[in-house]
């Protein structure tokens, strides 16, 4: 029996669900939760949604596209075998980003606190400034502290890194798109220490201040 659709639209779906990212836990149950397509026709479909992630991704092994192509639709978020997802050309609204209680911290107002949010959590835009930043520098690490994840917890660690936009929602023109260049990659605590004051600091400031 023919499924109710294609298995790619339904992860495509189930991920800009999830936020553009997830494990393939994360997605797998999403797509049991929508309770969409026939499990039952297609009883090893948990192998299905990982061969169709892979099959559209150039991070994977099964990748026969052009690199960036148009069936390059998926990205390794944590580095490929981990098992973590997310979609290339997921762009976040203020509809379908969600506010948690760490993110009040850096509240201006909901509506701005939600704009904030999105930019902060733009897959793309992150993982090519952390893309330009390793290339670079040949690893990840707090451009204020110096801290590097991978150092201190191993495994564990590999490739993260926190994306901080250098420039307030508050001050962004119409329609201004984020680039790479606005982009700091920093570690949680700087992270937090740069929205602390109003206006925000930079991170020449908070650097000054870790070293006085």
């Amino acid at each position: 029996m023919a499924q109710p659709r294609p298995w790619l639209d339904e992860i495509i779906d189930a991920l800009k669900e999830l936020g553009g990212q997830g494990t393939l836990h994360d997605i797998t149950e999403k797509v049991l939760e929508r309770d969409i397509m026939d499990f039952q026709a297609n009883p090893s479909f948990r192998d299905r949604i990982r061969g169709t992630i892979y099959n559209h991704s150039s991070d994977g092994t099964y990748y026969k596209g052009e690199v960036g192509g148009e069936k390059d639709i998926f990205y390794s978020v944590a580095g490929i075998g981990k098992g973590h997802w997310g979609l290339r050309n997921f762009e976040p609204t203020e509809e379908n980003v969600n506010i948690t209680e760490d993110d009040m911290g850096f509240e201006e107002g909901k509506k701005k606190l939600k704009q904030h949010i999105v930019r902060e959590r733009n897959p793309a835009v992150i993982k090519l400034a952390k893309e330009r930043f390793k290339a670079t520098h040949g690893r990840l690490f707090c451009e204020v502290c110096d801290f590097d994840f991978y150092q201190k917890y191993g495994e564990l660690g590999d490739d993260f890194i926190e994306g901080h936009h250098t420039i307030p929602v508050s001050e962004l023109e119409e329609g201004q798109k984020t680039k790479v260049e606005d982009i700091a990659l920093v570690c949680s605590n700087c992270h937090k220490m740069l929205h602390r004051r109003r206006p925000w600091l930079s991170k020449v400031e908070l650097k000054r201040l870790i070293e006085r």
